[in-house]
């Protein structure tokens, strides 16, 4: 048990996470209940060190870092992109989120091998981590980003021709776009997105007894049996990081 002081100091273990990353939880719009990996792991940690807890949706992963740097939130579950060193502390890998792509129906492309060509537009969301990913790593096409995570922009630009493919996690991918007909899911992945624990640079206390929790999670099967539980496709335990 820790003390709650190094988790918890209000008393209340308060968590953040992206909303529209369903890979991560789902939001229930009547109840406001957050279910998933996320809200198996806040619950779990703030039972081990015997407090309450709370989780928060918010609308980016720059909302998550911004709530955990000034103290809003104790803990944020963020993927640790380049850009967003340096202003938190990052936790083990406790999950890897599959990013593939979407394109028409119609489209001769069938895998994200072929996505990098001359003249190739490829739609991601801001401040997603995907979009940083693409453009670290296409050699020769080009990526179109829109703050729109509802995807319905996605879906226009991929009618219109503005893109050919729109890259993302495979599980919102396919669920914001359930309603619009003519797309089609590639069936391989650019990579898997980490998934950690952001706490604030001051704490490395806190940074440790997550790291310890994380291994015990791990190993104890609590994290495969939760993601086993979410029904998500495209999420996998992440192995074992020397530290």
């Amino acid at each position: 048990m820790a003390d709650d002081s190094v988790i918890a100091p209000t008393g209340t273990l308060r968590a953040a996470y992206i909303v529209a990353n369903l890979a991560q939880g789902r939001l229930d719009s009547e109840t406001g209940k957050v279910s998933g990996v996320v809200a198996d792991i806040t619950t779990e940690l703030a039972r081990r060190a015997d407090v309450a807890s709370t989780l928060t949706p918010l609308a980016t992963a720059t909302d998550v870092l911004e709530a955990v740097r000034t103290g809003k939130a104790d803990i944020g579950f963020v993927a640790p992109n380049p850009e967003r060193e340096g202003v938190v502390m990052y936790s083990q890998t406790y999950m890897l989120v599959q990013q593939s792509a979407l394109v028409n129906s119609d489209s001769p492309l069938r895998s994200v091998r072929d996505l990098d060509q001359p003249e190739v537009v490829i739609g991601a969301n801001t401040d997603d981590s995907v979009g940083v990913w693409l453009k670290e790593h296409l050699a020769s096409a080009r990526v179109r980003t829109t703050p729109d995570y509802s995807l319905r922009e996605a879906v226009q630009w991929l009618k219109d021709g503005t893109v050919v493919a729109f890259a993302g996690n495979r599980q919102r991918l396919v669920a914001n776009t359930r309603n619009a007909p003519g797309l089609r899911l590639l069936s391989d992945n650019f990579y898997g997105v980490p998934q950690t624990i952001a706490v604030p640079l001051d704490r490395p206390d806190r940074l440790k007894w997550i790291d310890a929790a994380l291994d015990d999670l791990r190993n104890s099967g609590f994290l495969a049996k939760s993601m086993a539980r979410s029904g998500v496709d495209g999420i996998d335990l992440a192995p074992v990081q020397p530290r």
